[in-house]
């Protein structure tokens, strides 16, 4: 069985008490920016990036996408790398068709809606920000709702659509959701759906699959009822179909978190069902099951759907023989759809968004469909779950049997025609 990694993401946010007046005052006829013009030097590498981030970002939203990093804008307290060249076009290419294209397509007056709530910054660093104390990692950073900076971009694998939004585009949304909020507050009954069952100081303990028992879709949900708004926000518009529903699929049943020493061996049902994976038809935990104990003592954690025992211990089986799980107590299924509508509806009607529709853009820009419209899908094996599972079709960098191109080389094309000026 593959051993998972013991570091547990953490999408930080710097907590401030600045009010966002700065993004909604603004006079849109300006800039923050020192307004005089700087002839891009056409003898410089980076020139066709270079030209890319002012066309495509600086002139139309009065936004900085800085991949040299910074380091007066960086963690000083972390040894970080700054991003390769490759690296940051691909981000910043994707960076457009994933979000500021979407919005586009949505948004009415789209220019002026991102001008408006967008960070004025985006600052990308190419090495990851792991905090050694906490065994977390950071993912991104957004500071006084101007400036968002992300980590790991010499890591960025577009080849892989849930690795890729998890650690970018889940991290953008999830950051763009803060600057919203804080401009425009959440309604306050959404706090009170898991009152009680936030926990600011150990959220990371928990799996993800047992905070979808409490109503949370990921762990980091329940550090607050912020980072849950957010959360439940940005997983809704980045996670594909299928996890998605994975993940309402786990809320339905109670999950525990056992120690493998104390896992009776002897039980067949507790070594194929939450171990080997040898039992057809069983759904393990969608969301990771299985950790190195903190201690780093060689000891792990199962965490496991919760199935009847009787008063031995012994599974109890149904009359077909099949083992009988035990339904969520709280409804948890029902409080995330709760807290999706709340997100819904905020942002209908505060932003003219409809997160719907916003949603169904991401995933036709990410993945490829069949002719009658369906999702294609594709088997692959999860060397994370040790199984055969099915995945939607990349389109960001499916190649195109007439073309003979991705979408990313697409993409990427409008660089290399920013490089012919070099030649002139």
């Amino acid at each position: 069985m593959k051993r998972l990694s013991n570091i547990l993401l953490l999408l930080a946010v710097v907590a401030t008490g600045m009010q966002l007046s700065s993004c909604a005052d603004d006079d849109f006829t300006s800039t923050i920016f020192d307004t005089k013009e700087y002839p891009l030097d056409r003898n410089q590498f980076t020139f066709p990036l270079d030209t890319f981030v002012k066309v495509n970002f600086l002139e139309p939203y009065n936004m900085h996408f800085i991949y040299r990093m910074e380091y007066t804008g960086s963690d000083k307290d972390k040894n970080l790398t700054p991003a390769s060249y490759d690296k940051s076009c691909q981000l910043a290419v994707l960076t457009k068709y994933l979000w500021h294209d979407v919005y586009k397509e949505i948004a009415e007056e789209h220019e002026l809606f991102l001008k408006k709530y967008s960070p004025r910054i985006i600052h990308v660093v190419g090495s990851m920000n792991l905090n050694t104390s906490s065994g977390t990692e950071t993912l991104g950073v957004t500071e006084g709702g101007t400036k968002v900076t992300l980590y790991r971009t010499n890591m960025l694998n577009p080849a892989d659509i849930a690795d890729m939004n998890e650690y970018f585009f889940e991290t953008m949304h999830h950051e763009f959701g803060h600057i919203l909020d804080q401009t425009k507050l959440h309604p306050t009954p959404f706090n009170l759906l898991s009152n009680g069952l936030y926990n600011a100081s150990s959220w990371n303990e928990t799996p993800d699959s047992v905070a979808a028992s409490q109503g949370f879709v990921t762990n980091y949900a329940s550090m607050s009822y912020t980072e849950d708004w957010v959360e439940t926000f940005a997983r809704y518009v980045t996670d594909d179909s299928i996890t998605w529903n994975e993940k309402l699929g786990t809320a339905e049943y109670e999950w525990e978190t056992v120690d493998l020493k104390d896992v009776n061996r002897d039980d067949e049902v507790d070594e194929n069902d939450y171990l080997s994976l040898l039992v057809p038809g069983v759904n393990i935990d969608t969301l990771g099951y299985l950790k190195a104990d903190e201690s780093g003592n060689g000891e792990h954690k199962i965490y496991r759907r919760v199935c009847k025992r009787d008063a031995d211990d012994k599974v109890v089986f149904d009359e077909n023989g099949n083992v009988q799980w035990v339904a969520n107590s709280i409804g948890a299924r029902q409080v995330i759809m709760q807290k999706l509508e709340f997100v819904r509806e905020y942002m209908r009607t505060q932003y003219g968004i409809d997160i719907d529709k916003l949603r169904n853009i991401i995933q036709e820009k990410q993945f490829v469909k069949n002719a009658d419209g369906s999702w294609k899908r594709e088997a692959y094996f999860d060397t994370r779950k040790m199984r055969v599972r099915l995945r939607l079709v990349n389109a960001i960098t499916n190649v195109d049997s007439e073309t003979g191109k991705s979408k990313l080389d697409e993409l990427l094309d409008v660089l290399e025609e920013y490089k012919k000026l070099q030649k002139n």
